[in-house]
């Protein structure tokens, strides 16, 4: 199931490619430094949830700013040059907002196993090619290196302990525990657990149940 509709795919795709370019060439920044700001940003939740008003309602320098200004506190920024050039910066916004939309994982989770700088040096492989051959191969890279299942992922991803999810959902730690460690499937749980964890963490239960 995708993040969002896919009307909205291509406004996030230049939004995220335009912030990432203008963060990286126009302000110095650091690739990895500057998705790792977007990605605990209250920004990247919205994208993740297809916010139209912030999709539709901000370009891409905008949003590049509004992550600083959030993360560092910084509000003077440099103008941008008049025509974005499409960097490898670019290309990396543009191919993660993809994917993200494509595998409805957050961006936390998939810049853990597949910082930016590494997506980056893939542009003279996949940039000229359809962005689902770039989605299948990260499948592959998350695949081998979060082999955990999708409650855990989304569980780390915003930084929730197994006790603290208990409290919040009103499910069982031990149970919390065997979901994660596969030892009793979570899509044979009773539906009222499956949505209070889901409630808890802020998803969809199609988001926490395995495939």
């Amino acid at each position: 199931m995708n993040a969002y509709p896919e009307t909205l795919l291509p406004n996030a795709r230049s939004q995220l490619a335009d912030a990432a370019d203008y963060a990286v060439i126009d302000l110095g920044i650091p690739i990895d430094e500057f998705f790792s700001l977007f990605a605990a940003s209250d920004w990247a939740r919205r994208i993740e949830r297809g916010d139209r008003s912030t999709i539709l309602g901000i370009s891409g320098i905008e949003l590049a700013r509004n992550i600083l200004a959030e993360k560092t506190g910084e509000r003077e920024f440099k103008t941008a040059r008049e025509s974005l050039r499409r960097t490898k910066a670019y290309w990396t916004g543009w191919v993660l907002a993809y994917y993200q939309w494509k595998s409805n994982r957050m961006f936390k989770e998939i810049l853990r196993a597949l910082p930016a700088s590494t997506v980056e040096q893939m542009y003279s492989v996949y940039h000229e090619a359809p962005e689902e051959r770039f989605a299948s191969t990260a499948d592959e890279i998350l695949r081998e290196k979060l082999p955990e299942t999708r409650l855990r992922r989304i569980r780390s991803a915003y930084g929730c302990s197994q006790s603290r999810l208990s409290e919040m959902s009103g499910v069982g730690l031990r149970s919390i525990q065997m979901y994660e460690q596969r030892r009793k499937s979570i899509n044979r749980a009773e539906a009222e657990s499956v949505l209070r964890l889901a409630r808890a963490l802020g998803c969809e239960i199609e988001d926490i149940m395995e495939p």
